[in-house]
């Protein structure tokens, strides 16, 4: 016969293994939206401010181009030097840290593109041409290049970014 204390204790055993087996869950849950939330940051947030780097860059390039359209060829082409070398390696970061449908062809769109209008660049800033020469270059081909690969880069951003929320999402759902 099963006194009061086996009783006792089996009752209190069972408890305990009850909340052994909840606990036990609740680190594992956890531990999964842990991983959930490091893939979010990883895949995406590394690719969001590669993006914000090409764009700033290409805008500080664009800047150089226009002072030495002004006059200032020694500031504009240390701008354009720097900044040519910061965009390449923040496009090599985004090249190597695809994780979306469609982000590589645009990214690779932006490799093309950010190589033409690098290569129209002395037509801007070239003093073997008059200024009226490198103004309407600028501003009939280079000038709305810019504009196509800052669209690009913007349109990367926005998809991780748009990937980062739904990512947030789901790891609400399984919090």
């Amino acid at each position: 016969m099963i006194g009061i204390r086996q009783k006792i204790m089996i009752g209190f055993g069972g408890l305990l293994a009850i909340i052994a087996v909840v606990g036990t869950l609740t680190m594992v849950q956890l531990g999964e939206l842990g991983k959930a939330i490091d893939i979010i940051l990883r895949e995406n947030y590394r690719s969001t401010v590669a993006c914000q780097e090409m764009k700033e860059s290409l805008e500080r390039i664009d800047s150089g181009i226009l002072y030495t359209l002004s006059g200032k060829s020694v500031e504009g082409s240390q701008l354009i030097d720097r900044y040519t070398t910061s965009f390449r390696k923040a496009l090599s970061v985004e090249l190597g840290n695809i994780t979306l449908r469609q982000e590589s062809e645009k990214a690779q769109q932006v490799k093309a593109q950010f190589q033409k209008y690098i290569d129209l660049v002395p037509l801007a800033v070239s003093k073997e041409r008059t200024l009226q020469e490198r103004q309407t270059a600028y501003f009939s081909e280079i000038q709305p290049l810019f504009q196509r690969i800052k669209t690009l880069a913007q349109e990367i951003l926005l998809m991780n970014q748009n990937n980062m929320v739904e990512a947030n999402d789901t790891a609400r759902i399984k919090a």
